[in-house]
């Protein structure tokens, strides 16, 4: 009996030792329970909070936006106004002032710029700015982008000779120059006529009047003004010396067709070849033959036979081949000397940085397409002999060499 009772006792106490246990388990996750419950009713209270400050600011946002609109709205309007010359003055300074755009994109720039032109009021004040871009794009630009940007001028041709008139004597000419193809006959026509309308002659000087003068007469533009008195007068002023003195001889020609005045002529072609632009772009035949039609042949086969016909001294330049071209660089048919020796002639013209720009062009564009990459291995092998020759011989670091 006794054992049983033992036994039992023993069993009691170790019941309630479990549930003593038992129940320290329980307290302790209680009171876990309720620390985590009283973090969790004051994270609620912060996210409420933080939500009603967000909403608070969400209300200033709002009247913050529709004051912005209100302002939006009235600067619009302003700039409505004034857009089409801040337009102008933003694209003249991008293309004056950034290297590092390509001639592409400066083509569509200036497409840009001159329809805005047309609109622009005060575009008078940027005619030297305008005039320095064209000439740039005349100079650098390739055949079909200059053939882009001519046909933009074309279409509102009879506003831009106005404009191009009031500008420098220099920057007509370089106009004039561009102009030079059959094609635009017509608009170079136009803009002599304007000049001359114009009274602006008056402010050229004797190398300026002088080429414009072989412009009236090679575009078959004298007879409509050999008998206006203020272009007769300008012609025969003793400041225009050699203006004066070729008009003189070709109005001597036309009437005895003495051959005298053909030689003194083309001795002053000889005298004067640096400055007359038709001799950078055409032979002296075509403009002999220009000039004296079928007087042409019989004269020149005299006439070369005198130093002054000589034709070494005059570089064809056709109006269709890019100016490095027409300096006589070229791959086929030309040794490396020869090829060399042209560069170089180039580079003393436009200087160091828009030959290897010239240069560089031509690599990146075959480089762009497989195909043209074999087609044109040799060519592009060439053009980088060159290049790198340019480098180790002149460059002095004073420009961005091109990748």
């Amino acid at each position: 009996m006794g054992t049983k009772e033992n036994l039992l006792e023993s069993i009691v106490i170790q019941l309630k030792q479990g549930l003593w246990e038992m129940e320290s388990i329980y307290s302790k996750r209680i009171k876990i329970l309720e620390i985590e419950n009283d973090n969790q009713v004051h994270q609620i209270h912060k996210l409420k909070e933080r939500i009603s400050a967000l909403l608070e600011n969400v209300e200033t946002l709002k009247k913050v936006n529709l004051d912005l609109n209100s302002s939006r709205e009235l600067l619009l309007k302003e700039l409505n106004v004034k857009q089409q010359r801040t337009t102008v003055i933003g694209i003249i300074t991008v293309l004056l002032c950034e290297d590092e755009i390509t001639n592409d994109d400066k083509v569509e720039l200036i497409k840009q710029l001159l329809k805005l032109a047309v609109k622009e009021e005060q575009i008078e004040g940027y005619v030297k700015e305008l005039m320095q871009i064209l000439s740039d794009a005349f100079a650098f630009f390739d055949y079909y982008q200059k053939r882009v940007i001519k046909r933009e001028i074309k279409k509102n041709y009879l506003f831009f000779h106005q404009l191009f008139v009031t500008a420098q004597s220099q920057s007509v000419r370089k106009i004039l120059f561009a102009y030079h193809s059959d094609k635009m006959k017509d608009m170079i026509k136009h803009l002599l006529d304007e000049l001359i309308r114009s009274n602006r002659l008056y402010s050229y000087n004797d190398e300026d009047a002088l080429n414009i003068l072989l412009y009236i007469i090679y575009y078959n533009k004298i007879k409509e003004h050999q008998d206006n008195e203020q272009f007769q007068f300008f012609y025969n002023k003793d400041e225009n010396y050699y203006a004066k003195r070729f008009y003189s001889l070709y109005k001597l020609y036309l009437y005895k067709k003495d051959r005298s005045c053909l030689y003194s002529m083309m001795k002053l072609f000889h005298e004067k070849e640096l400055c007359i632009d038709l001799l950078k772009i055409e032979m002296v035949q075509s403009i002999l033959k220009k000039f004296f039609k079928e007087e042409f042949g019989y004269h020149y086969n005299i006439g070369k036979k005198t130093q002054y016909m000589s034709l070494k001294d005059y570089r064809y330049r056709h109006p269709h081949y890019s100016e490095l071209r027409n300096f006589g660089y070229q791959i086929t048919n030309r040794t490396d000397e020869q090829r060399w020796a042209a560069l170089l002639e180039f580079m003393k013209e436009y200087g160091l940085q828009a030959t290897v720009n010239e240069l560089h062009k031509r690599i990146r564009l075959k480089m762009g397409r497989e195909e043209d990459q074999k087609r044109y291995a040799n060519a592009i092998e060439k053009w980088s002999f060159d290049l790198r020759r340019l480098k180790e011989e002149y460059y002095q670091n004073d420009f961005p060499w091109p990748d």
